[in-house]
C-alpha cells in the first residue's frame, strides 16, 4: 500500500471534520505521511469572493496539522500558482519521489464526479485513491475502472463545511471546538473571512488584528 498521500482542497479553512478524515485515512491504510496541499486556484472556485488568498490558506493548513508527525503542510500548489489541476500535482510528486506509491485522499463526494476531472486515468496511474465517506454522496453512478482503484474508508462523518464556518465567522459566532485554536488564532490575526467593517486596516497593528473575532 502507498505511504506518502497527497491530500488536497481548498482548505478555506482547514477544520476538525478535514483532520478526523485524514487521520482515519492515514490510519486505515498505514500511511507514513499526508501533504496537505491547499490549491492555488481551484478549478471549481475560481472567482470565489469568499477565497482567502493562497499563502493565507498554508498558513491556516501549517497552524492546523502542526503537532502530527505524520501530517505535513505542503505548498507546492500555491508555488506553482495559477490554476490547481491535482493530475499536475501527481506528476510534481512523482518527480520528486521517484519510486514511491502514492496515494490521493479525497471524499466520497469528489469520487462521484472524478470521472469529470482533468485526466482522470492518468490520475489512477499515478496513485491509488483512498476514499472516505461522506453524508449524502452518491456513488451508484462511478464507473468501475474508477472504483478499482480506490479504497473505501468508514471515517467519521462529521458534518462541518468550510462554507458554514466562514459565514459564522463573518457573522461574529464562535468557531470553537469547529477549528483548533491555533486556526482560530491565524484567522484572526490575519483578519479572514470578517465582515468587511470588521477586518483591520492593511497596515493596523497587532492589537488592532486580535480583535477580529474568530470564535
Amino acid at each position: 500500500m502507498p505511504s506518502l498521500a497527497l491530500f488536497g482542497g481548498s482548505f478555506n479553512p482547514p477544520h476538525v471534520g478535514h483532520l478526523a478524515v485524514a487521520e482515519a485515512c492515514a490510519e486505515a491504510v498505514g500511511l507514513e505521511r499526508v501533504l496537505w496541499a491547499p490549491a492555488a486556484t481551484p478549478p471549481h472556485k475560481r472567482g470565489h469572493a469568499d477565497m482567502a488568498p493562497a499563502a493565507d490558506r498554508l498558513a491556516l493548513v501549517r497552524a492546523a496539522v502542526a503537532g502530527n508527525e505524520r501530517f505535513e503542510a505542503w505548498g507546492g500548489e500555491v508555488e506553482r500558482g495559477g490554476t490547481s489541476y491535482t493530475v499536475d500535482t501527481l506528476r510534481a510528486l512523482a518527480e520528486q519521489h521517484p519510486g514511491a506509491e502514492i496515494a490521493l485522499v479525497l471524499g466520497g463526494d469528489s469520487l462521484a464526479g472524478f470521472a469529470s476531472w482533468r485526466e482522470p486515468r492518468a490520475i489512477l496511474d499515478l496513485a491509488r485513491l483512498v476514499v472516505y465517506d461522506r453524508p449524502g454522496a452518491d456513488l451508484a453512478d462511478v464507473p468501475a475502472w474508477v472504483t478499482d482503484h480506490a479504497t473505501r474508508v468508514a471515517g467519521p462523518l462529521v458534518d462541518l463545511s468550510s462554507t458554514e464556518l466562514r459565514a459564522r465567522i463573518r457573522a461574529g459566532r464562535t468557531v470553537r471546538y469547529l477549528v483548533p485554536d491555533a486556526v482560530r488564532a491565524e484567522i484572526a490575526a490575519r483578519g479572514l473571512y470578517a465582515a468587511p467593517r470588521d477586518r483591520p486596516a492593511p497596515d493596523a497593528g497587532e492589537n488592532t488584528a486580535r480583535r477580529v473575532r474568530a470564535g
